[in-house]
């Protein structure tokens, strides 16, 4: 299998899924369009997509590629290519189903606890998984769901924190691809905005002393979902 990851800022690469492709068997191409690569006329070459997240915003004009990108996403909808969306990615996916992506109230930073809805219980991926998910949050923006699109898990701040639309083109707010490497560079890069997140500086130290534990429970439910069906 091969994957095509559209990396929108270094230090949010794959991550534990990244792992969980390797050791699928699968090879994964970093498209980075923000340092000057291309984005593909189609995703034809690729067995399945991932587009991964950043502190860029849909509705603002901070992400140049979004017409590109919105573009492959339709076309992931349209022909059953294998799509998921991370973070600022699900933002994307639910922008090209006409979706209003926009500033929440509550910005959401660190460890929190997400619940799947009634449909995911008979979704593809989603099925199977606890009812309740321990996931990692960094964001601000949230989205109304695309016409069609299928709600699988929200909290108290944002219903809408995963959704399917189409047979195979997912989105998550939340980070399930973290590492403790990560959770340790996120902490130092968005020192500011997680500070502020929480109204307390001892959220940073909060998150090096609960990924130890955490970190690898959001790494299996991230394998859980890549081992479904063959998708991504």
């Amino acid at each position: 299998m091969r994957v095509l990851a559209i990396q929108h800022i270094d230090c949010e690469p794959l991550g534990s899924l990244e792992t969980a492709l390797m050791d699928a068997g699968a090879t994964v191409d970093y498209l980075r369009p923000l340092a000057g690569d291309t984005l593909p006329a189609t995703l034809a070459p690729w067995d399945a997509a991932v587009i991964l997240g950043g502190p860029m915003s849909v509705y603002d004009g901070g992400l140049s590629s979004l017409e590109g990108e919105v573009r492959l996403v339709r076309e992931a909808v349209e022909t059953g290519t294998p799509l998921l969306g991370i973070c600022l990615g699900s933002q994307v996916i639910a922008h090209a189903g006409g979706g209003r992506v926009y500033a929440g109230e509550v910005r959401e930073a660190g460890w929190s606890q997400v619940e799947l809805t009634a449909a995911a219980a008979g979704d593809p991926l989603f099925g199977g998984l606890p009812r309740r998910l321990r996931v990692f949050q960094l964001h601000g923006d949230t989205f109304e769901l695309p016409r069609g699109a299928v709600r699988l898990a929200g909290n108290e701040h944002y219903p809408n924190q995963a959704f399917r639309l189409g047979d195979c083109v997912y989105g998550l707010q939340f980070h399930l691809e973290v590492t403790p490497a990560l959770v340790r560079e996120w902490a130092d890069f968005y020192r500011d905005y997680i500070a502020g997140a929480a109204g307390s500086p001892d959220v940073l130290a909060e998150l090096e002393a609960r990924c130890a534990a955490l970190a690898p429970a959001a790494a299996r439910a991230a394998a859980v979902l890549l081992g479904r069906d063959g998708q991504a």
